[in-house]
């Protein structure tokens, strides 16, 4: 998943999209490398804001796109279900700032080889993967730093990406925090908005496994569009432990996964040709579990 993001590239060149626009897109890869809130279905829709809404390929078993009410069912003989998404046209805000947090804790192939029945050349092979960021568990008698969370994972992402982007604390209106192991059950968003300082933000989490930060993006961009509020700058932030709940005894899993967040900071704009989101497509379907 490290390279998740670069064949939305060649479509940025292909529409023409301006460099800044291009370079935030390549940095995104950067600052999401360690999180696992991003992966194939948030790659889809991220692809799909490059082109044609109604001409998103999609595997076989998903049948061909469709948001037509006459398309959108099919007969008994066919084998295909067409999918119906709703979709966003260009959304008023761009990315200004972005940024990544990884627990200091590195867990390679070879030391997966103690642990179950593989290696790295067949993890490397398959996945492209030779090592991952975990998250570890210290004693409560610890006291040498501060323990590694996954709400510290967030502050820290979320600071370098406000860091980068030039604004103050102050100036952010919004903070979602994507993800689906938070520190806190009740949500780590207001506590990673208090942490940063961002006292005139309202806060929250979103749960939407691997798309969260899909989800969270084009959600900040609506509120970002709606020229009829007040908020003008959002951090979205993109955040995951699963080392929590892998199965560390099932090999094809566990060389999988690893925690860490990723962090954008994006702001209203009044011009249309500086929009950041061209679009986005969202489906659901809880048949597949």
């Amino acid at each position: 998943s490290i390279r998740c993001l670069r064949p939305c590239l060649p479509l940025a060149d292909a529409y023409g999209l301006p460099l800044q626009h291009k370079a935030i897109l390549y940095n995104i890869e950067a600052a999401m490398k360690f999180s696992a809130a991003l992966c194939a279905s948030s790659v889809f829709g991220f692809a799909a804001a490059f082109q044609p809404l109604n001409s998103v390929s999609l595997p076989a078993k998903y049948g061909a796109l469709s948001n037509d009410a006459d398309t959108s069912s099919t007969s008994s003989s066919s084998s295909t279900t067409a999918l119906s998404m709703a979709t966003t046209g260009p959304l008023s805000c761009r990315p200004i700032g972005i940024g990544s947090a990884a627990p200091k804790n590195v867990v390679t192939n070879k030391d997966l080889e103690a642990v179950v029945d593989t290696s790295d050349e067949w993890i490397s092979s398959r996945t492209g993967i030779s090592q991952r960021h975990l998250l570890t568990h210290p004693n409560a008698d610890d006291d040498e730093e501060e323990a590694e969370t996954l709400k510290t994972l967030s502050i820290q992402a979320a600071s370098n990406a406000l860091e980068m982007s030039g604004l103050d604390p102050e100036d952010i209106d919004l903070v979602i925090v994507a993800t689906s192991s938070p520190d806190d059950m009740f949500g780590d968003g207001p506590s990673v908005a208090s942490a940063l300082g961002c006292k005139n933000a309202f806060a929250y989490d979103l749960t939407a496994a691997c798309s969260g930060f899909l989800f969270s993006t084009v959600t900040a961009g609506q509120f970002l569009h709606n020229s009829g509020n007040t908020i003008k700058n959002a951090i979205v932030v993109g955040a995951d432990a699963l080392s929590r709940w892998v199965d560390w005894d099932d090999r094809n899993v566990c060389i999988l996964f690893g925690d860490g967040a990723g962090a954008m900071v994006l702001t209203a704009c009044d011009d249309d040709e500086d929009n950041g989101i061209l679009g986005g497509a969202s489906h659901s379907n809880g048949i597949l579990g």
